[in-house]
């Protein structure tokens, strides 16, 4: 994903707080962005146990740190809730934040990550 495809993305997608979670966005980014169709997480669970039960809602393969690339996904532990996202790039990946959609650096998460490549 080039920055302008990035920057076009996040410009053409309007979520409200208290209305998506971050895994809705990580849908629709490996949906528009890959054509590949994930399955929806229950609300309910997005806190609990996210980051280790999330793997079993679809195929794939768990990624050595240094090793990720384009579209793999990111799970990982935000001020105590638990998050996802979707590599961009070797170093960056996309999320949903309450203030909106942004990217940030995987080495500011201090390897509190887990990375899941998709069998596609």
């Amino acid at each position: 994903m080039h920055e302008n495809q990035i920057m076009r993305y996040m410009m053409s997608k309007h979520y409200k707080e208290n209305e998506y979670v971050c895994w809705d966005f990580v849908i629709d980014v490996i949906k528009d962005m890959y054509g590949i169709e994930l399955p929806e997480y229950p609300v309910t669970e997005v806190q609990a146990e996210f980051k280790n039960r999330l793997c079993a809602n679809f195929k794939h393969s768990v990624i050595p740190d240094g090793e990720q690339q384009e579209g793999d996904i990111i799970g990982f532990s935000l001020f105590a809730n638990q998050h996802a996202g979707v590599i961009i790039n070797k170093d960056y990946f996309i999320h949903l934040r309450p203030e909106g959609v942004v990217v940030t650096a995987i080495s500011d998460l201090r390897k509190n990550y887990v990375i899941y490549r998709l069998e596609r």
